[in-house]
């Protein structure tokens, strides 16, 4: 009879190893300025994850592509409309100025029409 703490237990030991040093370095990476070192130490980390190279190279080209600035004021102007439905007014209005100011800083028509929009949406205030 197999002792419990024999083979498999070392594997199942390593493997937890393996996903608390992974969790730690993608946490280390949270956060920072997304730039081309960020990019390589992610690509580095994945493929140590054995993550093989045709699915990180396809993750790493999908975030360098929707890492751009129009991509972030689309998901703060999606964001923006989500916490005006959930009543949270002040905080839409944040999310709003900054996709906002972003739209203007690309001389983005369509995302500056979505934000008019959004901000017409928004409930006035007596001091308003």
């Amino acid at each position: 009879m197999a002792e419990r703490g024999g083979w498999f237990g070392r594997f199942r030991q390593g493997l937890a190893r393996t996903h608390e040093a992974l969790s730690a370095r993608l946490d280390g990476l949270l956060g920072r300025e997304l730039d081309p070192a960020v990019f390589d130490e992610l690509e580095e980390t994945l493929l140590q994850a054995d993550l093989g190279v045709r699915t990180t190279d396809a993750a790493i080209a999908r975030l360098r592509e929707q890492s751009t600035p129009y991509h972030l004021a689309h998901g703060l102007l999606d964001h923006a409309a989500h916490l005006l439905r959930m009543d949270q007014d002040d905080a839409a209005a944040a999310a709003l100025g900054e996709a906002a100011g972003i739209a203007e800083r690309l001389r983005c028509r369509p995302l500056l029409d979505r934000a008019e929009t959004i901000q017409s949406a928004q409930p006035r205030t007596a001091a308003s």
